[in-house]
């Protein structure tokens, strides 16, 4: 990439952003790294201290934070969630984080939404990230989307008590439909690829998923892969009714509407990306 800086990543311990992290840096020509964090001086920071990454102080509910943060970087992953700094919502985080990234002039950032995300598709938590989505694209802002479908990694590497259990709950959600999915570790080294080509990458919108499967057809990739039968919970549909609204709404989507990443198409762009059964696979070498 044409600048110099070094590249923020938001979440650098969490599940994306750790991925996005991993990527840059098993680059052959690794950008420097520098992270956000509530403290740097927790037994994480310290950790990505010893791995080279500069680690800085800061929070999304915190503007003033952000652009001290931002200051001097070349490029930016932004990631939001439900429940942090004091319950503020993803899309106050995301407002704050553009923000300060026009306060300081940022000359590019990529930020990870959620596969067919509207704001009146009808689960909250997907709502309040296309809010930022379309906020960035009134910014002015050069960036990127890369927007996951559901995440491999909700699942255990190896068949047990809760892949049963989850792969019940999940399929009375989905009534039978197949979901998309994705490797979290797979997003990362899409997203990183996204952050150090901005020529090629900005203003796409990269909805990401690397399969397709019923969960029908996830206890069969399990049984093929460990070379036995595998068994899966039976849940009531009305079960649904004991989970949060925001969860419900969202097995609700994933059945009616479902996601439409072009799997196939993905592929051929990120070869890396990896089927299910690839990642059992690799997960259990």
């Amino acid at each position: 990439m044409s600048a110099v800086g070094p590249i923020l990543i938001v979440g650098a311990t969490g599940q994306q952003g750790s991925a996005v992290l991993r990527a840059l840096q098993a680059m052959p020509n690794a950008p420097a790294i520098r992270a956000l964090t509530r403290s740097v001086d927790s037994p994480k920071a310290q950790e990505l201290k010893k791995r080279g990454v500069e680690v800085v102080k800061g929070t999304l509910s915190d503007v003033e934070s952000l652009k001290r943060a931002l200051e001097g970087t070349s490029a930016a992953f932004l990631v939001t969630l439900r429940g942090v700094d004091g319950g503020f919502d993803e899309d106050q985080q995301g407002y704050n984080f553009i923000e300060a990234a026009k306060a300081v002039h940022l000359p590019y950032l990529v930020y990870t939404s959620v596969s067919d995300a509207t704001v009146v598709c009808g689960v909250p938590h997907f709502e309040t990230k296309a809010k930022v989505e379309i906020a960035l694209k009134e910014s002015g802002l050069r960036h990127a989307v890369v927007a996951p479908t559901g995440f491999y990694d909700n699942f255990p590497r190896k068949s047990s008590m809760a892949s049963f259990f989850g792969m019940g709950l999940f399929d009375a959600g989905l009534h039978g439909a197949p979901l998309q999915m994705v490797a979290v570790d797979d997003i990362g080294e899409v997203a990183a690829q996204m952050l150090v080509d901005p020529e090629t990458y900005a203003g796409r919108h990269i909805k990401l998923a690397g399969d397709e499967l019923t969960m029908a057809q996830v206890r069969d990739t399990y049984a093929r892969v460990e070379k036995h039968r595998v068994y899966k919970a039976w849940f009531p549909s009305f079960v649904l009714y004991a989970l949060p609204y925001d969860l419900r709404s969202m097995f609700t989507f994933f059945a009616t509407k479902g996601l439409t990443a072009d799997v196939a198409a993905l592929r051929k762009e990120f070869p890396i990306m990896r089927t299910f059964e690839q990642y059992l696979r690799d997960k259990a070498e």
